[in-house]
């Protein structure tokens, strides 16, 4: 029984010295990593025109961490880490307060998105309900989507 009692020891310290070293290595590239002020971020998009609260809203999204302090992103930082970033965009549009656009309108904004990248518009589409890769590929990205749900919410649904 002792045995039993040490194998799950030395399983439980193995796995308490994984924890940390990955969180020492997540460390590491954090602090590599040249993100931006809250301040700098909204004036990144200050010539778009897309209302502070949603920047603020993506800003404190992509930065919460209860065991990291003082992380910072910058606005095109990749989301291709991201495990689901279609989640994400339906928690902030949530949190927003935005009723999640129709399939169509998603249609018209993955062509507009694609388009504008020089990329066909027959490229992958966002759908909240498909496992094919999202258009929404850096922050700046998931800001103007929020920014372009916004905008074509229908004023008696919202």
């Amino acid at each position: 029984m002792s045995t039993y009692i040490e194998i799950a020891a030395l399983v439980l310290v193995g796995f308490v010295v994984l924890i940390a070293i990955a969180a020492f290595v997540f460390d590491l590239r954090r602090r590599k990593h040249k993100g931006v002020s809250r301040e700098e971020f909204i004036r990144a998009f200050a010539r778009d025109g897309i209302p502070r609260e949603i920047l603020d809203a993506v800003y404190k999204f992509f930065t919460r961490s209860w065991f990291f302090g003082k992380l910072t992103i910058a606005p095109d930082d990749s989301l291709e880490i991201e495990a689901d970033v279609e989640e994400d965009a339906a928690l902030l549009m949530k949190k927003l307060g935005l009723k999640p656009p129709s399939e169509e309108a998603r249609l018209r904004w993955n062509e507009q998105i694609q388009t504008s990248r020089g990329r066909s518009s027959d490229a992958p589409r966002f759908s909240m309900d498909s496992n094919q890769p999202s258009p929404i590929q850096t922050v700046r990205d998931m800001v103007l989507w929020l920014d372009w749900v916004r905008q074509h919410q229908n004023p008696i649904s919202r």
